[in-house]
Order: C-alpha cells, then sequence, then structure tokens
C-alpha cells in the first residue's frame, strides 16, 4: 500500500467517523484500514487518532495531518 492510498484511507476513516464504516464505503477489509491509519502513525511518529469501541477521533496531529492529506489529494485530482 503506498502512502496516497493510505492518506485516501486515514480520511475516509475520518469523513465516517469509524474505521469499519470507511473499510464499508470504500469495499475493503477492515484490517487494511487498520493498517494504513498504522502506516501514516509510524511514519509521522505521532497517534493521529483516538480509538474507541464504536468511533474514532482526531487528535490534535491528526487534524494538522488530515488538513495536509486532503491538500495533497486535491493538488493531485
Amino acid at each position: 500500500m503506498d502512502r496516497l492510498d493510505a492518506m485516501l484511507i486515514f480520511l475516509s476513516v475520518v469523513d465516517k467517523g469509524s474505521l469499519v464504516a470507511a473499510s464499508r464505503a470504500l469495499g475493503r477489509s477492515p484490517a487494511t484500514v487498520t493498517r494504513a491509519v498504522t502506516l501514516l502513525e509510524q511514519r509521522s511518529g505521532e497517534r493521529l487518532l483516538h480509538r474507541s469501541a464504536r468511533r474514532v477521533r482526531l487528535t490534535d496531529s491528526g487534524e494538522r495531518h488530515a488538513a495536509v492529506y486532503r491538500s495533497v489529494l486535491a493538488e493531485l485530482s
């Protein structure tokens, strides 16, 4: 999985509010969605999401990264 794909998945998680909802919307497995978020967190060295059993919330760092990812993906489309 490349970083752009991971960014797209991360933004879907943010928009949908949960990993499972994002996986359904994207037609991908929940494990793939989790791996994408983990990849971005490892690359940034920061936690991007607060995860709970039913939903996710952005951390302060996650908010900054989400804005950058949206900008990058908008430039490429």
